[in-house]
């Protein structure tokens, strides 16, 4: 079986690598850059993995690079050389994607939803009719924030907290569109927000937490006014939250293996639609407190903000990251997840790790306001 992938250098993409590589003897991916640029990279993230020295090396003739743009007509490949493509391949993994919380519709529009209709595209181009696995994300359900997710429901009538949830969710109904006017199966993988506590000692893909972090350094170093004190001063910001909402975080190494095992598992439907989450939610006082823990603040969470507000605050409240998440109460259903998994990871699965604050922590590096990158 010829497997062919897109996203593979990003947070979830690298983990998909390596557990699609367990089952496979190759993997075709589809890729930005330049082959030996992108090569590289996958290379220093893989060893990362703590994969041996062999095993990176084994990238080298395990690994088909090809350099594509998915927004392109025929992702800008010559007619030739994308009929060639298409028709080699029996299952195609759509992870790419922008996850920019805070991006701009048209920019997240582009990756989001073009880059899928141009992966559809060339499903539909080759004589195998290979089988589409679109990694979407929970989080099309947008502003829903009580009641039961269903693995099924794609319902937009709440609105979106940002515009990434918007394009995600755009990409989900051009999927299922697709998949009924061609008849051709497709699984959809929604995982929920996706951590780790392996810290990389060089550059590595965008962790979401993380990328909160340096986003809310960058906020703080704005507008944060001189302190007056002495020591470690913190600033208190109000932020609008409840303290008893929850949220869903989920390893992303586990994440990987899910989505392989449901990919393995066959066929239900035309369009199986799958929560990859954890069984049990986290408070979201997990996230203030890890913001606490790396920056000079101290969250207060409010049922709303009372004028006059601080322009920390202000700025914060603004926080794509932020701004509705402390608010979520709703769980995702996950039923035929753990069906098609045969109830939940079996003996030979490891216990999932107890995601706190030192499991978050872990992964993390002093955000730029205190010295170094995440």
């Amino acid at each position: 079986m010829t497997v062919a992938i897109t996203g593979a250098t990003g947070f979830l993409g690298i983990h998909l690598v390596r557990e699609l590589l367990a089952e496979h003897d190759e993997l075709i991916v589809l890729v930005r850059s330049s082959g030996p640029t992108a090569l590289r990279r996958l290379m220093r993230f893989y060893a990362e993995l703590g994969t041996t020295p062999a095993e990176v090396r084994d990238l080298r003739t395990r690994l088909r690079l090809v350099p594509v743009d998915l927004t392109a007509p025929g992702l800008g490949l010559r007619p030739p050389a994308f009929r060639a493509l298409a028709d080699e391949i029996d299952a195609l993994w759509h992870s790419a994607g922008d996850t920019d919380l805070g991006g701009g519709l048209a920019d997240l529009r582009r990756t989001n939803l073009d880059g899928t209709r141009g992966v559809l595209a060339l499903a539909l181009a080759g004589e195998r009719r290979p089988r589409v696995y679109h990694v979407s994300t929970a989080f099309v359900a947008g502003r829903r924030r009580h009641g039961t997710v269903e693995e099924d429901d794609l319902d937009d009538s709440h609105g979106f907290e940002n515009f990434y949830e918007q394009s995600k969710f755009e990409a989900e109904v051009l999927v299922r569109r697709w998949a009924t006017e061609h008849a051709r199966p497709v699984a959809v993988l929604r995982p929920s927000v996706l951590v780790t506590d392996r810290a990389f000692r060089g550059p590595r893909p965008g962790h979401p937490v993380g990328i909160l972090l340096r986003r809310m350094a960058d906020t703080v170093r704005q507008h944060q006014e001189p302190s007056t004190g002495r020591g470690s001063a913190r600033t208190e910001v109000r932020v609008v939250g409840d303290h008893e909402a929850r949220l869903n975080f989920l390893p992303v190494e586990k994440a990987a293996r899910m989505m392989v095992r449901l990919a393995a598992s066959g066929t239900t439907g035309l369009v199986d639609t799958y929560h990859v989450v954890a069984r049990d939610d986290v408070s979201v006082l997990l996230l203030t407190g890890l913001v606490e823990r790396f920056l000079p603040l101290r969250i207060r969470l409010v049922s709303e903000l009372p004028a006059p507000l601080s322009a920390l605050e202000f700025a914060t409240s603004l926080q794509p990251a932020l701004a509705g998440y402390l608010l979520h109460h709703r769980r995702l259903d996950a039923s035929r997840t753990w069906s098609r998994l045969g109830g939940t990871a079996g003996t030979s699965e490891p216990s999932p790790p107890r995601i706190d604050l030192d499991y978050l922590s872990a992964a993390m590096r002093r955000p730029p306001l205190l010295g170094a990158s995440d």
